[in-house]
């Protein structure tokens, strides 16, 4: 008899022989990783969590829900400069983040917000992301005029021509004839 890798994979089976259907429990979404990162916190998450959980994981939106509790943002920002494992990423923040119940307000995206193909295409292509991560990078450096100035300051090194850059609100620091902020 072949064993069983998992207490999950035991019950699925189980449940598809008695029912015909598939199992009743429900694949781990990024709600759940937040609240294991937050509330929980368990040491070995990771190893407990089926292959298929692990693939609703995704640091980039990890780092995003996070960042809406104001106190965690430097933190946040700090982390996702790093290219971390997803395991790697669930120990720091554990270790890291107060555990307890968080309330994460998440600022939903505006509708109206289109961004010209050459930024998403710049984004895309720096940070070796698709196209809908890079929109949703794009709206989160909107955020800031920090945010906005670093896009700017990246479609620079791209090669944009500057009228561009402006028309896409990027030239946050703006100029006063011919002086340009931040240029000496």
């Amino acid at each position: 008899m072949q064993e069983r890798e998992t207490l999950t994979e035991f019950l699925i089976s189980k449940n598809m022989k008695k029912t015909g259907k598939k199992s009743l429990i429900k694949k781990k979404s990024l709600f759940d990783h937040i609240k294991q990162i937050t509330s929980v916190q368990s040491p070995d998450y990771w190893e407990k969590i089926t292959d298929e959980d692990k693939k609703s994981w995704s640091n980039y939106m990890v780092h995003r829900f996070l960042s809406m509790n104001m106190n965690w943002t430097d933190i946040v920002n700090e982390f996702q400069r790093y290219k971390l494992e997803p395991k790697e990423l669930y120990k720091l923040y554990t270790n890291v983040l107060p555990k307890g119940r968080q309330w994460l307000k998440y600022t939903k995206r505006r509708n109206e917000m289109a961004h010209p193909n050459w930024l998403v295409n710049i984004v895309s292509n720096h940070e070796e992301v698709s196209k809908k991560e890079a929109i949703e990078m794009i709206e989160m450096y909107y955020l800031t005029e920090g945010g906005m100035l670093e896009l700017g300051e990246l479609a620079q090194k791209w090669g944009i021509e500057p009228y561009k850059i402006e028309d896409a609100g990027l030239n946050v620091l703006g100029s006063i004839k011919g002086y340009t902020a931040g240029n000496e």
